[in-house]
């Protein structure tokens, strides 16, 4: 049985969590229909299905089931398997039923998917610099960008 949650005085630490992060979903939201937009005009593919693409292609050779890949971008495998389905119309990855189990697919990058995943990855990390450079200086964000960066292995390079 779980522990009843306590409703007494909160701590400092929880409060500031709290705060934080109130400040990076709306943050986390408008960059994220930035970066969407950005990268369907430049690349002809959005945020979440190039995700998808980008795990595809850290698994090369490799094959990645549909509910694998679901687990490693947090969506459930419907909507993985949207956005898989949209990748393979598009030639960017291909689907084979496993052997063992024909209900299950394997999903691989195709060549194509490869080199659009090495073109808008490179979109992607210079977009995400440019962001976090401008949110450093957005007093409500700033604060916020300042703590993820910390988290990091060391101090962000300029």
């Amino acid at each position: 049985m779980a522990e009843p949650h306590k409703s007494g005085p909160r701590d400092a630490d929880a409060e500031t969590l709290s705060r934080l992060w109130e400040r990076v979903v709306p943050m986390f939201t408008s960059l994220e229909g930035q970066l969407d937009a950005l990268l369907t005009r430049r690349h002809g593919i959005g945020l979440g299905p190039l995700m998808a693409l980008g795990a595809l292609a850290g698994e090369r050779p490799g094959p990645l089931s549909v509910s694998g890949l679901a687990r490693r971008l947090g969506v459930s495998v419907s909507a993985a398997s949207r956005m898989l389905a949209q990748l393979e119309r598009s030639g960017w990855t291909s689907r084979t039923a496993w052997p063992c189990d024909r209900r299950t697919s394997r999903v691989t990058v195709t060549e194509a998917g490869l080199a659009l995943w090495t073109r808008a990855s490179l979109t992607l990390e210079h977009e995400l610099d440019a962001a976090f450079r401008a949110l450093r200086f957005d007093e409500r964000y700033a604060h916020v960008v300042a703590r993820l960066c910390r988290a990091g292995d060391g101090p962000p390079e300029d």
